[in-house]
């Protein structure tokens, strides 16, 4: 019983540190290629890879660097939040960021791919890309939406963004974190498995 006690410590001590991106100042990214669909000659994210060696999926916001499958790089993260500091990053500006994590969340939202794809290109826009679609689906529509809601209480929560650190070649990224609750739920099931551990120790 103690043996899988500890086990069980273990795993969740793992699985915790696992689900916390933000835990680590350099995060090792590692791309696969691949991709969800093409767009106007452009892969459309998510793209596969590993986020510190475990698997991710990773949401374009940068335009200006290709990469191919087997690249790899350390990134600083930073959490997307209203007043955050973007010091790390390539835009700088919270704003930009937080409509582009408006943008992603409606982007994984939809199974359309149509639509998936202006939500790409409009992010792209801010970064060198050249928007393709018009009317309702373009950039400066979209990002006119995002800009509403960034200005009327969207807080970006759940997202992350993770930027190549000095002297690397990468494009940057942003990932979906865990929700609070979900974290919450996991240190408290760790929090139960230590009592439990801890009663075994005085009762024998």
């Amino acid at each position: 019983m103690k043996n899988a006690v500890q086990k069980l410590l273990f795993v969740a001590a793992l699985a915790l540190v696992t689900l916390s991106p933000s835990a680590f100042a350099d995060s090792a990214v590692v791309v696969d290629g691949s991709y969800s669909f093409a767009n106007n000659g452009y892969g459309i994210p998510p793209y596969g890879g590993t986020l510190n060696g475990q698997a991710a999926s990773f949401y374009c916001v940068d335009f200006a660097h290709d990469i191919v499958g087997g690249d790899s790089w350390s990134a600083i993260a930073t959490p997307v939040a209203p007043g955050g500091n973007y010091v790390s990053t390539y835009q700088k500006s919270g704003t930009e960021y937080l409509e582009f994590a408006w943008l992603l969340t409606q982007m994984t939202d939809t199974s359309d791919q149509m639509q998936q794809a202006a939500y790409q290109w409009a992010i792209w826009s801010l970064t060198g890309g050249v928007d393709p679609f018009t009317g309702s689906d373009s950039a400066s529509n979209l990002l006119g939406e995002a800009y509403w809601a960034v200005t009327h209480g969207y807080s970006g929560q759940g997202w992350e963004i993770l930027t190549p650190g000095p002297g690397q070649y990468g494009q940057e990224f942003m990932v979906q974190t865990p929700e609070p609750s979900s974290l919450l739920l996991l240190a408290l099931g760790l929090g139960g498995l230590l009592f439990l551990k801890r009663r075994e120790q005085l009762s024998s």
